[in-house]
Parts: C-alpha cells; sequence; structure tokens
C-alpha cells in the first residue's frame, strides 16, 4: 500500500513522529518492569524507522538548489 502525501502532510506526520518518539523514550527509560519496556523499545524501534522512511521522503522532495 502506497499513501500520497503532500509536502505539509510529510512534515506534520514527521512532527508527530519526533513527539511521540520523545515520549516513548521517556516512558520506556522510567519503566521498572523489564518485558513492558523491552515492548516499548521495540515500538520505539519501529517509530524511529518509520521516521527515518519520512525523512528520506522529505529530502527526495526538496528542490535542488
Amino acid at each position: 500500500m502506497v499513501l500520497e502525501l503532500s509536502p505539509q502532510q510529510i512534515h506534520l506526520l514527521h512532527a508527530s513522529l519526533a513527539e511521540s518518539i520523545r515520549e516513548l523514550r521517556e516512558e520506556a527509560i522510567h519503566t521498572d518492569e523489564r518485558a513492558l519496556r523491552a515492548e516499548l523499545k521495540a515500538k520505539l524501534d519501529r517509530l524511529q524507522a518509520l521516521q527515518r522512511h519520512v525523512e528520506g521522503q522529505m529530502q527526495r522532495e526538496q528542490p535542488a538548489l
């Protein structure tokens, strides 16, 4: 499945991912339960991978100078 997003939507998605990553990282750091922390870190890894993909899309959409 491919989503077509406008540049504004891509920037909004990037900002939302960054905020979610910050919050999830804080939650993972402050969680005492080992199993829950591992689950949170796995989710964090997936969000960071998605953010890198969005950043790549943002770079491809920038006009060449």
